[in-house]
């Protein structure tokens, strides 16, 4: 860590960006030119705002929604964000936030300020501190689930929910973020419902409150061990002077990125100097100087989260490929060669050979999978199968295919050449016909399936 010099003390700033590169997946790039960082870079002039109630207290839970105003995606990421004031005070009204809560939705984002329940005076023990805390991750887990049950109406994508906030509002979105039900204050959770339900609408308690990120200004975690096994990407700005919420002690922001780095995260921290500054407030304040380059901060963090979020994967089992996360629209290849007709989420591997996928996400970003190999082992008509003998004739065949097997064999799955599974038999007979006349002309492979001896693929041809 670089040691900050007095002579860049009061007015000048003194940023240190860290950042450690995470390794994705092969060829991950993304169109994200909308949500560009920065504080002059605007993808819509101008933005809309709706009042929602999202939890159970119609006067308590309530959000302000800031969406792009003209905007045709109708998957949008969303971030969602908490105010500060030490669980006391505050509001989600308060100008610093409307205005950067405008900023994201010009940006393209989906962007919710959120009322939670305050302490009704200031707390004066750790008891209380606790039982604050969890009263404000009960409202943020509420508000996220009112995003998924009503993503449709907002635009929003949802496997691209964040939470963020400011100050008090940092630490219940880190815990929101990083903190299991399981893992919460057993007394404080106790007091206060004793789950994180009790501010949940009923009609959306089977939402899960998982998020893709958490970004966040002067914040803090209570225990470093609720970050053991994470793998939630984290961002943040801090002040390096802060007495408040220190960065580098007391679960602070600093602590959380290091912890996060050795578990290999992607997370981000951008620290800033000057003497006594907590978090900063928009003119006439002292320190109105430093909202932007904290919001610049947050803004740039969020969008190298969102820059890998498309990374996809390829798992494999038997001769079944599939590729993950979900996206729009994907594109198979073999050897490097794209597979004509191979565009679904699943393929079945007709050869051997090398493959991989390339997914689309509803944000235009396109991202290449891992490679992985896939060797067949296929048989010829009449040949020894499972030491048994399989028979498919004839060959090639028109309207009708007559399949005989001896042994033990629990299914018989029907592909096309493309990977599309037209049909699947459950303990089939060993003998029997099926009509093909529907069936357009093409290969076809038969996936024989014993749980003792593993699969074989039959190629086999239809001719009109």
């Amino acid at each position: 860590m670089k040691k900050l010099k007095s002579l860049f003390a009061l007015a000048l700033l003194l940023s240190i960006s860290i950042f450690k590169a995470q390794q994705t997946a092969v060829g991950d790039t993304c169109s994200f030119g909308r949500f560009a960082p920065g504080l002059t870079s605007y993808a819509f002039a101008t933005t809309n705002t709706t009042q929602i109630t999202y939890g159970v207290n119609s006067t308590t839970n309530i959000a302000r929604v800031y969406t792009p105003a003209g905007d045709v995606n109708t998957c949008r990421p969303v971030i969602i964000w908490a105010h500060g004031g030490g669980f006391t005070t505050g509001s989600y009204l308060e100008q610093k936030t409307t205005d950067m809560m405008t900023q994201f939705a010009r940006k393209g984002y989906i962007a919710i300020t959120m009322r939670y329940r305050l302490w009704p005076s200031t707390p004066s023990n750790t008891q209380q501190y606790q039982e604050a805390l969890i009263r404000g991750v009960q409202d943020m887990v509420a508000a996220i689930r009112f995003v998924r049950a009503n993503a449709n109406t907002f635009g929003a994508d949802t496997s691209q929910i964040f939470v963020g906030g400011s100050s008090a509002g940092a630490i219940i979105a880190n815990h929101t973020a990083y903190m299991d039900e399981s893992e919460a204050f057993a007394t404080a959770l106790a007091n206060q419902g004793g789950n994180y339900n009790v501010s949940t609408l009923t009609a959306n308690l089977s939402q899960p409150y998982n998020v893709a990120g958490c970004v966040t200004q002067a914040g803090s975690l209570w225990d470093l061990n609720f970050l053991t096994g994470e793998t939630i990407p984290f961002g943040a700005v801090h002040n390096t002077s802060d007495a408040t919420v220190p960065h580098i002690t007391g679960g602070g922001s600093q602590q959380i990125f290091n912890q996060l780095q050795s578990q290999n995260v992607k997370s981000f921290l951008k620290l800033t100097y000057s003497p006594g500054l907590h978090t900063p407030f928009p003119a006439p304040n002292t320190y109105s100087l430093y909202v932007d380059t904290f919001n610049a901060a947050s803004y740039t963090q969020l969008y190298a989260m969102l820059k890998h979020n498309g990374a996809s994967s390829v798992t494999v089992n038997s001769t079944t490929l599939t590729a993950s996360p979900s996206g729009l629209a994907y594109q198979w290849y073999l050897n490097n060669t794209a597979i004509s007709g191979a565009t679904l989420q699943t393929h079945v591997a007709g050869s051997s050979g090398n493959y991989k996928v390339v997914t689309r996400n509803c944000n235009n970003c396109f991202s290449t999978s891992n490679t992985v190999s896939v060797g067949l082992v296929t048989t010829g008509l009449n040949s020894s199968f499972f030491d048994n003998d399989v028979e498919l004739y004839p060959s090639p065949f028109k309207n009708s295919l007559y399949i005989k097997y001896n042994g033990s064999v629990e299914s018989i799955t029907i592909y096309s050449f493309t990977g599309s599974k037209l049909l699947r038999l459950n303990t089939p007979e060993k003998e029997f016909n099926l009509d093909t006349a529907q069936w357009p002309s093409g290969i076809y492979f038969a996936e024989f399936y014993s749980a003792n001896q593993g699969c074989r693929n039959v190629k086999f041809v239809k001719v009109e």
